[in-house]
This record gives C-alpha cells, sequence and structure tokens, in this order.
C-alpha cells in the first residue's frame, strides 16, 4: 500500500514486484502444459512460437483482471487494489512480449515488416493483429500517464475501454493467423469473452442504478478545502468533479486504507 501511495501522489503509477511475479506465475500454470507438449526448440524458436501466445493469454488476463477489480459488491478494498496491480502488470508483460512476437515472425520470415507496422498490408488475419497491437500500447500509453486526464476523466475511460475492443480483434488474429487452434483454446477464450461479457453488463447495470441513487439523495457538494501544501491525490476534490459517485467512494475508502 505504501509503494501506491507513493505513486499516486507522485502522479505516476506505481508497480511493486509481487504483482509480476504472480502474473507471471499464472501464465506458467496455464501455459505450461501447451508448452511441455510442445516440440523441442532453440530459445528463437521457443519465442517465435510462443511470444505470440504469451500476449494473447496476458491481453485476456489484464482484461478479467480490470474488469474484476472495478467490483463493488463483493470485493474488498484491498483485494480490488492487488487485481489492479496484477492488471497493470500483466498488460506490461502482454506489450513486451508484443514486441517480441513481431520481431521474431518478421525473423522467421513468417510475416513482412509491413505488415508489423501497416495494417492489411498483407492478410487480413495479420492485419487484425496489427491493429490489435498497435491499440494494446495506445492503452498501455494511457494507463501510464492517467493522472494527466484527472481534469476530464471521461476522456480516460473512454480511451481505456478500447480494451475491449482490442482483446476481441486479438483473439480473431490469434486463432486465424497462427497454427490452427484446438478446440479446448477456443472454447476457452471464447467463455471468457461470455464472462467479460456478463461482467461489463452486471457493471452498467450497477453503475446506471447507483448514480440514480446518488443523484436522488444528494444536493449540490460544498467545495472541500485541502491543506496548503498538500499534493494532489486522485479522487480528491478536483478530481472528483465529474466522477460518479461509485469513484468518489472508492478513493475516499482507498485514502483510509493507505493511512493505516
Amino acid at each position: 500500500m505504501k509503494d501506491m501511495r507513493q505513486g499516486q501522489v507522485s502522479g505516476t503509477p506505481a508497480l511493486p514486484g509481487w504483482p509480476f511475479i504472480a502474473s507471471v506465475l499464472l501464465l506458467l500454470a496455464i501455459l505450461i502444459v501447451p508448452i511441455l507438449n510442445g516440440p523441442s526448440v532453440t530459445v528463437f524458436g521457443f519465442l517465435e512460437r510462443y511470444a505470440g501466445v504469451v500476449v494473447l493469454v496476458s491481453l485476456s488476463n489484464a482484461v478479467m483482471f480490470g474488469l474484476a477489480c472495478t467490483d463493488r459488491l463483493i470485493l474488498s478494498i484491498r483485494m480490488r487494489v492487488a487485481l489492479q496491480l496484477i492488471h497493470r502488470a500483466m498488460a506490461f508483460i502482454g506489450v513486451g512480449f508484443l514486441f517480441v512476437h513481431v520481431v521474431t515472425k518478421v525473423i522467421a520470415a513468417k510475416a513482412a515488416a509491413i505488415e508489423g507496422l501497416i495494417p492489411f498490408a498483407g492478410s487480413v488475419a495479420v492485419g487484425l493483429g496489427t491493429v490489435a497491437g498497435y491499440l494494446m500500447v495506445m492503452i498501455m500509453a494511457i494507463g501510464v500517464v492517467r493522472v494527466r486526464f484527472h481534469p476530464k476523466p471521461w476522456v480516460w475511460r473512454l480511451l481505456h475501454s478500447t480494451a475491449y475492443l482490442c482483446w476481441p480483434i486479438a483473439v480473431v488474429h490469434g486463432l486465424t493467423a497462427g497454427r490452427p487452434g484446438a478446440l479446448w483454446v477456443v472454447l476457452s477464450y471464447s467463455g471468457c469473452m461470455v464472462a467479460v461479457g456478463i461482467g461489463l453488463v452486471v457493471r452498467f447495470m450497477f453503475s446506471t442504478r447507483r448514480m440514480r441513487s446518488f443523484e436522488n439523495t444528494t444536493g449540490p457538494r460544498p467545495a472541500v478545502p485541502r491543506r496548503p501544501g498538500a499534493a494532489a491525490f486522485p479522487g480528491g476534490p478536483k478530481a472528483m468533479v465529474g466522477a460518479d459517485a461509485g469513484d468518489a467512494e472508492f478513493w475516499a475508502s482507498l485514502r483510509r486504507e493507505v493511512r493505516r
């Protein structure tokens, strides 16, 4: 919690080491069986064969953990913060392996360099991967500079929500551009997308009902003065202007947690 508080106050997202360890262990648990059952290859062959898989699995986990950490019905504040840190770690791992995936495919002559830069310069399947790759990089970049969107938090939410568009595009690319996916792989990704779709519907319904309840039970908010010299904190008086009631409640609860 101390690491997160320091990162939020300084305006940069703090990301301690344990989320990366947890993310790597989770990826190994998911991929260990396919890797052990795969052919024996060199280090380059391993990266060329599995880097794209790591990207897709990391992106899938980033989307699901990102959606899970918005839950206000079941999860505690500490659990939501932990899931958010794993969400960020998965995103960093995914983007890192994205570059490895593109470079190894070009070196192995399985894709032209121009296909990795210009969408649909070659096949449609590879073009979808290029589009998804650009979206991944954009989403991570705006996540890193999230603090700069505080005057207009809805802009950040809109741009960050493109992850829900990027992910299915990446799944279609992964299932059509490379090796034919096994039935259990197709069913796994399909199940994940159905689960995320249900989660989004529940989140939208809950947020809408919560917002209406908040508007009906509260009046105009009085101005809350800030101590002289105190650092701005996401969700503070200025940042809460225009934010929904749920965000205000989350940040208020988080401040109480990090002060313990």
